[in-house]
């Protein structure tokens, strides 16, 4: 009964050729492989990404790209240029402040990692807030000639902006412009919405609800023109220890109208600006306001920036 399990004379001796042979072929496979194919090693530039930030967060300060390099069979490293590689940072867990993190390829199992550079990279979290700032518009160039500016109506007086706490901060208001420039007829338009900070400047990586708002501009023809000087106002005291120095307009004039025949303008030597205030200025200033006119009567342009140089007292 133990025949079968009883091996025939030269059994052993037929095995051993074909065990042989199929290692052999293996050898020989890889060697043709290594020799085709052979790992290569090459910098491969990723672009940069953060991952499993919490909702509430927003990052930045994170490179736009790291470089790696990578090694493996030569067909697979030069099949990567044509395909979306990417190295990321995880965030979970973390919270406000600067991180360091460890940047990590994302990467194919059949290739290695040699080097990252940089290995690691420093990143800021901050926390999304947002605020409601008020919206003005902006009137750019000149209407037709003989043609002046009138009522000017915004759909939204206040709009929502929302974005990193450091960038919310600088927001002063949110601009909605408008160029006149050759008109001779009422304008409406949806303007798309800008913020700005104190100087005027656009603050940018930020989201704004609505985008948009709707900006009517009537236009009326011209009887009177007069050019006459700007004069400012301020309203208020500067910090103790702090004296103006000098307060220019620019431009230093302005030409006026009168949209029906009168007398109004005849009387005008000088407009003047609305109220700067004073109360927290500790450095020179340059402040975008409007003119104060009589009714009736309208300026081209319609705003004037004073500037206020300050110095100790």
């Amino acid at each position: 009964m133990f025949e079968k399990y009883l091996k025939k004379p030269g059994e052993d001796k037929n095995q051993a050729p074909k065990i042989f042979a199929v290692i052999l072929a293996v050898i020989l496979w890889l060697y043709v492989m290594n020799e085709q194919n052979p790992p290569i090693e090459s910098w491969v530039t990723m672009p940069l990404e953060a991952r499993n930030a919490a909702t509430s967060y927003v990052i930045n300060e994170v490179p736009d790209s790291v470089r790696v390099k990578v090694r493996g069979p030569r067909s697979i490293v030069a099949g990567l240029i044509n395909r979306e590689l990417t190295a990321y940072v995880d965030v979970k867990g973390l919270g406000e402040g600067r991180h360091n993190l460890k940047v990590t390829p994302a990467l194919p199992s059949n290739l290695e990692v040699v080097e990252v550079s940089p290995e690691r990279v420093q990143i800021q979290i901050e926390t999304v807030v947002s605020r409601e700032v008020p919206v003005e518009a902006r009137l750019t160039g000149a209407p037709a000639k003989g043609t002046l500016t009138g009522k000017v109506t915004i759909a939204n007086e206040k709009v929502t902006i929302e974005g990193p706490k450091h960038l919310i901060e600088t927001v002063e208001k949110v601009m909605a412009p408008v160029d006149l420039a050759g008109k001779n007829a009422d304008i409406a338009i949806d303007a798309q919405l800008i913020p700005v900070n104190t100087k005027g400047k656009e603050v940018q990586g930020l989201t704004i609800y609505p985008e948009k708002t709707r900006v009517t501009v009537v236009l009326m023809a011209a009887v009177v023109k007069k050019t006459v000087d700007v004069k400012p106002v301020t309203q208020g005291e500067l910090p103790a220890g702090f004296v103006i120095q000098s307060i220019i307009t620019q431009p230093e004039k302005v030409e006026v109208s009168e949209n029906t025949p009168g007398k109004t303008i005849e009387k005008l030597d000088a407009v003047y600006t609305e109220p700067v205030m004073l109360a927290g200025i500790n450095k020179d200033t340059n402040k975008e306001v409007r003119l104060q006119l009589p009714e009736g009567v309208t300026g081209t342009p319609p705003t004037v920036t004073v500037t206020i140089k300050i110095g100790p007292r």
